[in-house]
């Protein structure tokens, strides 16, 4: 499949409407069992082990749980937020680090946990060689990107910069590699099949969602969503 975005240092074009496009490269590239059958996305052993990064689960990064995962893209130090003596402190890490905040599985799931890292996984794939070239204004700090667990406002594109469009996409992107879009939907076919005995939409829409979100381990809210968007429900 031939690339549909901007190669350049810059930020990468890429529309909503090609965000299923970008997936699939990515999956292509690094897991093509899962565009055959519907299955898990082993995203932590696609981000370790084929994109070779250092997930790191042992630092907050924020006091107030507002930054979920962080891209490191050269070496140098960055600031994390120690819990128990409730200081920021630095540490020197390497290019290809990517800091997710041990808590997101407790506070919120282990599909958020598993979104996050995929999210992380989308910086480095499509937006490292942007950080790359900035990081000269300061090169013993390392360039990162973070995720914070509000998304951004949809309706104010007038006034996003370079970060918040990488950031757009890599919301956009996640999910569609966590639940490549024709799985998805033949799964839930499978599904509907199953629950077909059940004549409340509304317990019908619900429990299908929870098997989805259950089968390619990601959120509920992220599942729903998805299932909106390709007309499931």
């Amino acid at each position: 499949m031939s690339s549909i975005v901007d190669e350049t240092p810059l930020v990468p074009v890429i529309h909503k409407s090609e965000f299923d496009d970008v997936a699939a490269e990515f999956l292509t590239a690094y897991c093509p069992e899962a565009l055959e059958t519907p299955m898990p996305v082993p995203i932590m052993k696609i981000a370790r082990k084929k994109l070779g990064l250092i997930v790191c689960t042992k630092y907050r990064l924020s006091e107030d749980f507002s930054i979920l995962g962080q891209m490191c893209f050269n070496s140098g130090y960055v600031d994390v937020y120690l819990k128990d003596t409730d200081e920021y402190i630095q540490l020197t890490v390497r290019r290809g680090t990517m800091f997710i905040d041990p808590d997101v599985v407790e506070l919120r799931n282990e599909g958020c946990f598993n979104n996050t890292v995929t999210h992380e996984c989308v910086h480095w794939y499509k937006h490292r060689n942007y950080h790359l070239l900035d990081h000269v204004n300061d090169i013993k700090r390392s360039k990162k990107q973070q995720c914070p667990a509000a998304e951004p406002d949809e309706r104010i594109q007038n006034e996003r910069k370079d970060e918040d469009w990488m950031e757009w996409q890599a919301n956009g992107i996640a999910p569609r590699i966590l639940m490549p879009k024709e799985m998805f939907i033949q799964e839930a076919e499978d599904f509907r099949e199953e629950l077909s005995e059940i004549d409340n939409p509304y317990i019908w829409g619900y429990t299908l969602k929870n098997k989805l979100a259950e089968f390619f381990q990601v959120s509920k809210q992220s599942a729903g969503i998805w299932m909106q968007e390709l007309g499931i429900l």
